[in-house]
């Protein structure tokens, strides 16, 4: 597989899927149905463009959007970009100055703001609109374990070796 398949599926699922949950059991079907080599490919294409993001200025941005500063957030945060598609990833990835193109997180601003306005108490954006996305990086693990019957460790492994 390589990184224009990776980001095909990506956007795919997000389109063809109206919530986060059948997202990811789209995504997951689609990579059981491929041989081992390209579940592995795929997770690999999904660490290479997830720890692109791994920078201070995208640290920065998770932590003025989210207002937490976990590192755990951050990533999660990361993987939410990857979910909105690869124009989108690559321009923040690229220039994290650009997060206030993208409408979806004008939305999560507007939300944000009207949460305050309205004094409301917990999150200002449901579990959809909620900008991070931690069970997309585990699909491919998921399915290689449907696949093959293997532990995730091997993967790794398997990863580590493309």
């Amino acid at each position: 597989m390589d990184e224009d398949r990776f980001w095909e599926l990506i956007e795919r699922a997000g389109r063809e899927t109206p919530s986060r949950k059948e997202r990811l059991a789209w995504l997951k079907a689609q990579l059981c149905q491929l041989p081992v080599d390209e579940i592995i490919d795929y997770h690999m294409w999904w660490e290479l463009n997830a720890n692109r993001s791994c920078t201070c200025d995208m640290y920065a941005l998770s932590c003025h959007l989210l207002r937490r500063e976990s590192t755990d957030g951050f990533e999660y945060f990361v993987y939410w970009l990857i979910s909105l598609g690869r124009e989108a990833y690559d321009q923040v990835a690229d220039c994290p100055d650009r997060v206030m193109e993208l409408p979806q997180v004008m939305d999560l601003l507007g939300l944000k703001r009207r949460w305050f306005t309205e004094r409301r108490r917990g999150l200002p954006w449901s579990n959809e609109e909620y900008p991070g996305f931690e069970l997309l990086a585990y699909v491919a693990l998921d399915a290689y374990e449907q696949v093959t019957g293997a532990d995730v460790d091997v993967l790794y492994t398997a990863v580590k070796k493309a």
